[in-house]
């Protein structure tokens, strides 16, 4: 890390010096840099290259180490009448020529000369990327300088170097959107036959202008981007790569207009949008977002309302929550039927949705889910054929559910388990009145943190707390409005997602009772799939980079990730089914195996999503989703339950299910789930156990410790 920097004259003021401090991470000083390997400057519009055109050495600029450790001085020849012109420098410098050891850094001096700064914080860089930056040109670039350092390039109207340098702009949405580019990757340079690829999976939706233009004044110049090529096609690359409503007016006009917004969007036609703003305002995302003035609503409006559960009675009958939703720090009723001005949300009673062709939807998706503690994990699912899974998810009306003082009460039968611990979340999404004025039905869902409790099972009360082992808030840096599937209303809370995801999950019990698939015909070899959080975040992060695949199976898709599909076994492709419901897509392919599928089993026709996850860190970074707090890497076994990698005989679910599964060590599951080459796993079997059965089944694990 450089800091101190500073700029003298020197030489008879020929020379420009520039002397800084240098250290690591923890403030200790980096002694023994010896050379600098690249030097630029930028006027404001035009970069400039100190390296000789002819050769590519640098030769004007030298670095010296002075007496305090740490202390630098580039000593930069014949830039001394640089020095009253506002510049920014960017500089590399190196130790021993060892490439681990390259430090960029950028100053100004003696003023910027940009007339605003990039539109992006380091805090939005930093989030998704971490502290260590963003490994690009031989860096990394510290992420705290932002986006600030890049425009030495790419804030170029004009540059000495013979290639193009794009804008910042061009580079980053591109990047950024690569997957969702006709081809699944951005080509840097068409023209360019050895032009870098990238094929980036983007853990958000690239209409939410918000995620990295944070401030006021940064997401208003990003809104008010004028819609020609040069910057729709950043991220839409043609007209065809705009999401047109299906059959409407300007899908039927721009299929004729592959390029030119400008032409049309500059106001020469009345009525039509001139800014990306304008254009954006009203666009959704995958799971409902809407999006207005650059920010995606559903999640801002969802970050004002505080929902809570705020006790849990159990008698051994009834199981009785109580829960509470405040709006910016208000608290409303809970039983409120439709939002409005006075009352700004509301979870109950929404008129059912007509669809286009008549249907109706009841749009009152609150109901309960619960799980059960073996150790101070939640496992004991009380669904009697789905491993680990809840069981009953009685929904949450107004036969059920009172309201009192701003307080609700939710009274549901209790589960039959003999855990002593349960974890209850209400799922759904509550309703505001909608940001868009020409919303169809003036209400809109949004993204308030599912709620959770963990009582005491036959009692009520608080349970202990569990281990903190995840927190949501580091997940939502990357995943921002996308952290919630199953139909949209599980949202933005870890602790909920476990009753699910967690160490007993295992696919098999779809593979075997839905498709009818065994070891041998699945697309990764085995008889399942754990799918808890650990399993799946430890595997499905690093899958593009290791290779190592991961498949889940699912009664609506199976879903691979991986480097590519040749990875996966028999993965389908060539001709596509249609479902019994006439559903299809260039990505149906009928399971492979489930010719001897259930009759009662899923439609063997599924769609099958394949998708190169790219981790935007290194893959060594824990801090990326664990706290600072986290310190318990090894937890005791009695505590912390082992992973299911086989769910035994049918049947699958419940307590009795989960006797004889194959269970491999928690520890061990940390490490093979990323380390899942055969040397890794032998180590960890070596100096654990080996994946095996235990006659009464976690239980045996507990009583040995």
């Amino acid at each position: 890390m450089v800091s101190n920097v500073s700029f003298a004259l020197v030489n008879a003021d020929a020379d420009l010096a520039v002397t800084f401090d240098l250290a690591d991470g923890d403030g200790v000083a980096l002694t023994g840099y010896d050379e600098v390997q690249r030097a630029y400057y930028n006027d404001g519009g035009t970069r400039t290259d100190l390296r000789d055109p002819a050769t590519g050495e640098l030769t004007v600029a030298t670095l010296e180490e002075n007496a305090t450790a740490g202390n630098y001085t580039i000593t930069v020849a014949g830039a001394g009448p640089l020095a009253t012109t506002n510049l920014r420098w960017l500089f590399r410098i190196i130790r021993d020529d060892v490439r681990e050891t390259r430090t960029y850094f950028y100053a100004d001096n003696p003023a910027s000369p940009f007339a605003a700064p990039a539109a992006v914080t380091a805090e939005g860089c930093e989030a998704c990327h971490g502290p260590e930056g963003i490994p690009v040109h031989g860096g990394p670039f510290i992420a705290s300088e932002g986006a600030e350092v890049c425009l030495v390039c790419h804030g170029s109207d004009e540059s000495d170097d013979p290639e193009v340098v794009p804008s910042l702009a061009y580079v980053t949405h591109g990047v950024h959107n690569s997957s969702n580019h006709p081809d699944g990757e951005w080509v840097y340079d068409p023209t360019d036959p050895e032009s870098d690829v990238f094929h980036v999976t983007y853990p958000t939706y690239m209409n939410n202008c918000s995620v990295c233009h944070e401030t006021t004044d940064q997401l208003a110049a990003a809104n008010s981007m004028a819609l020609t090529d040069a910057n729709c096609f950043t991220c839409h690359f043609t007209t065809a790569g705009i999401p047109f409503t299906p059959g409407s007016t300007a899908e039927a006009t721009h299929a004729a207009i592959p390029d030119g917004c400008q032409n049309c969007h500059a106001g020469q036609i009345s009525g039509l949008p001139q800014t990306v703003t304008e254009a954006h305002n009203g666009a959704t995302t995958e799971r409902g977002g809407v999006i207005w003035e650059g920010e995606d609503t559903s999640v801002t409006e969802g970050a004002k309302i505080a929902w809570t559960i705020t006790s849990v009675a159990d008698d051994g009958t009834d199981l009785t929550i109580t829960w509470t939703a405040s709006y910016d720090g208000t608290p409303y009723d809970p039983c409120n039927d439709v939002p409005s001005s006075t009352v700004p949300f509301a979870f109950h009673e929404i008129p059912p949705l007509t669809r286009p062709d008549g249907t109706t939807q009841n749009r009152n998706n609150l109901s309960i889910l619960r799980n059960y503690a073996q150790g101070a994990d939640f496992i004991l699912g009380t669904n009697a054929n789905a491993a680990g899974q809840p069981g009953s998810s009685p929904a949450v009306n107004t036969d059920n559910t009172t309201c009192a003082s701003n307080v609700a009460t939710t009274v549901v039968p209790v589960e039959t388990t003999t855990a002593k611990y349960g974890r209850v979340a209400i799922q759904g999404k509550p309703w505001v009145v909608a940001i868009d004025p020409d919303d169809s039905d003036g209400v809109m869902q949004v993204r308030a943190k599912t709620p959770t409790f963990d009582w005491v099972v036959g009692t009520g009360g608080a349970a202990p707390p569990r281990r903190t082992v995840v927190d949501s808030g580091l997940c939502l840096n990357c995943h921002r409005g996308s952290l919630y599937q199953h139909g949209g209303n599980r949202v933005d809370n870890v602790d909920m997602c476990m009753l699910c995801h967690n160490v007993a999950a295992n696919d098999e019990y779809v593979r075997v009772d839905e498709f009818g698939v065994v070891a041998s015909e699945s697309y990764d070899g085995r008889a399942g799939q754990a799918f808890g959080m650990k399993e799946l975040a430890h595997g499905v992060h690093p899958a593009g980079a290791t290779g190592n695949p991961v498949v889940v199976y699912r009664g609506r898709g199976i879903y691979g990730w991986a480097t590519s599909e040749d990875q996966l076994r028999n993965w389908p492709s060539g001709a596509n089914c249609t479902q019994a419901d006439g559903d299809t897509g260039d990505n149906y392919f009928t399971v492979v195996g489930s010719e001897d599928a259930p009759a009662d089993g899923s439609d063997p026709c599924q769609p099958h999503n394949f998708h190169a996850p790219t981790f935007p860190r290194g893959l060594y970074d824990c801090a990326a989703c664990h706290p600072a707090t986290f310190d318990d890497l090894l937890p005791e076994p009695k505590v912390a339950m082992a992973t299911t990698v086989e769910a035994g005989a049918p049947p699958f679910g419940g307590e009795s299910g989960q006797i004889n599964d194959v269970l491999q060590g928690v520890q061990t599951t940390s490490c093979v789930t990323c380390h899942a080459g055969g040397a890794a796993k032998g180590h960890a079997y070596q100096n654990g156990w080996t994946p095996q059965a235990f006659p009464e089944g976690r239980k045996t694990i507990i009583d040995a410790n």
